[in-house]
């Protein structure tokens, strides 16, 4: 009889197990880009904890940038029962989640899920290149290897024995585009197109600038959050620097990312006018004026500042674009012939409403991911 009751308790603890084991073994499909289904379990979220909030769900644009999308304008959400409900990404990205009990959230609704369909913006097919081609070109240029773990493809532009890699903070694609056809911005209006580009997500500036220095991914150079600083992959300052090239960079109050590998120039807010960027071009035609070095990184910040304070399209923002626009032609202005100059932004910005900020950033969206940029060739 002991030996029954024995059996009896590994049977209802089997049993018991198996019900909280069944009940936790969920699977659910994300339609790739190229059509394949990215089968999303309970471990795939385990291997994005990082980025769970308190309550384990992890936000769903981590599961689709695993899944292989860059940027997305449409999403469909699929029940098991078959039901569809369909968000408008922009709308629905800053609050959307992948619980861990399979189920996803959506601006406060949830939903039991069997497939996600996601929908790019019609912007994505003309796409020319990503911010990881930045170093593998400038170290072509420059007759240097590319870093050792970089991923990016070269642009194509002619030998130079200088580079001025120009960066306008959160002056993604569109809001180039809108100021263009407003003529806000004569001197980049009349420099050759830029290249439709694509940035890392999330779209920030840490993220950015490691993707640009590196060229390589997040997934490869590791700074794949606003809370990282540095990268201990090789960088394209870091090959510079060790072949024996002038590495200068002329940055804001404060470095954003370490620029590990150059001679640093802080623009602090000196003459109390609430930004940088005007200490910023005047600390980087004193370095031109003591000779431009072989490479040169200078970094506007003010387009992104006022996008976030003001908001896009309001007569700051508009204003700092003019005026960062009429620095960008001084800066050129005072160049040296043989120097190749690449401009380019970090992502883009959308509108929110928020208690801090009428523009955001950081979301799979095409005005966040999608960027200009400029390969402009000054020889004699």
């Amino acid at each position: 009889m002991p030996g029954k009751v024995r059996r009896l308790s590994v049977l209802v603890v089997a049993f018991l197990v198996c019900l909280t084991g069944c009940g936790s073994r969920w699977e659910a499909t994300v339609v790739a880009p190229d059509g394949d289904g990215f089968a999303v379990r309970a471990g795939v979220l385990d291997s994005l904890a990082d980025f769970a909030d308190e309550d384990r769900s992890v936000p769903l644009e981590r599961v689709l940038w695993t899944a292989g999308h860059c940027a997305i304008e449409r999403l469909t959400v699929t029940e098991p029962d078959g039901a569809r409900h369909e968000f408008e990404w922009a709308a629905a990205a800053g609050d959307a989640w992948w619980r861990d009990n399979g189920k996803v959230e959506i601006g406060g609704e949830v939903f039991p899920v069997a497939r996600v369909e996601a929908r790019p913006p019609v912007l994505l097919v003309r796409v020319q290149a990503s911010i990881t081609d930045i170093a593998p070109t400038v170290a072509d240029v420059l007759g240097l290897p590319a870093p050792v773990q970089a991923t990016g493809r070269f642009l194509g532009a002619p030998a130079a024995r200088h580079v001025l890699l120009l960066f306008l903070d959160g002056f993604g694609y569109l809001r180039y585009t809108e100021a263009l056809h407003a003529g806000l911005i004569p001197n980049l209006a009349a420099l050759p197109a830029p290249l439709l580009g694509l940035t890392e997500y999330p779209p920030s500036t840490r993220v950015g600038t490691a993707a640009l220095l590196t060229g390589a991914s997040p997934r490869v150079n590791g700074v794949d959050g606003r809370d990282t600083r540095s990268t201990e992959v090789e960088t394209l300052f870091d090959v510079a620097a060790a072949a024996g090239l002038e590495v200068v960079s002329v940055e804001g109050e404060a470095l954003a990312f370490n620029l590990r590998g150059a001679k640093i120039q802080l623009s602090g807010d000196r003459d109390g006018n609430g930004g940088t960027d005007d200490n910023v071009l005047a600390n980087a035609l004193a370095v031109l004026d003591d000779g431009m070095p072989d490479l040169f990184f200078v970094h506007f910040h003010g387009i992104d500042d006022a996008g976030h304070t003001y908001g896009i399209g309001t007569p700051e923002e508009e204003a700092k674009i003019q005026e960062v626009d009429a620095m960008v032609g001084r800066l050129l202005d005072a160049l040296p012939d043989e120097t190749l100059v690449v401009i380019f932004a970090d992502h883009g910005m959308h509108p929110v409403v928020e208690e801090v900020r009428q523009g955001n950033h950081g979301n799979l969206v095409e005005r966040d991911m999608f960027v200009p940029i400029w390969l402009v060739d000054y020889q004699d």
